[in-house]
């Protein structure tokens, strides 16, 4: 409820610890209870920034005790394995990939790229797992994509094609 005034009454349940505190800076002060209230309330309404300097200040102690933390188990793996020294650090970086098992070569990157028209597409079927056939793009757009089918064209949401390469542009497989 408004008073006369201009104030509104509010019941407010804060720490014992907070209140003895709150009671000691107003005896110190000279100033009402709700006075000093007021004024804190208004200080944290005019500088949303320093909450938010001071949760940045926190994000950016914490990334860099992170990474000290991560350097630091990195080195100590590596000097366990005794992979510190500049030595067997060059030796291992020499050695051809041919020598190494086929399961530690790296995999090639698949290149992505938009749809575009032109490309043959399988649309998924809705409701089922399986594809229904495959079709030639006529349209696209940022989510859609637009197939010319036996009944006419139809559009279709992109997650629901999946993209057929032609062996000109397929990657060749290793």
């Amino acid at each position: 409820m408004q008073s006369p005034d201009g104030f509104v009454q509010i019941k407010l349940d804060i720490p014992h610890s907070l209140y003895i505190q709150l009671l000691a800076k107003s005896q110190s002060s000279g100033q009402v209870l709700s006075d000093l209230a007021v004024k804190g309330i208004e200080h944290i309404l005019r500088s949303p920034d320093i909450v938010s300097d001071r949760l940045e200040q926190v994000e950016i102690s914490l990334e860099n005790k992170l990474k000290e933390y991560v350097e630091l188990r990195l080195s100590q793996l590596l000097s366990e394995r005794g992979l510190l020294k500049e030595q067997s650090l060059a030796n291992i970086t020499a050695l051809p990939l041919a020598n190494q098992p086929l399961d530690s070569q790296p995999l090639p990157i698949p290149t992505i790229r938009p749809l575009q028209v032109g490309d043959r597409v399988l649309i998924l079927e809705s409701d089922s797992p399986y594809y229904m056939a495959k079709l030639l793009v006529t349209r696209t757009s940022l989510i859609r994509a637009t197939v010319e089918t036996d009944t006419g064209e139809k559009t279709f949401l992109k997650r629901d094609l999946r993209f057929i390469p032609n062996e000109e542009t397929a990657a060749p497989l290793i």
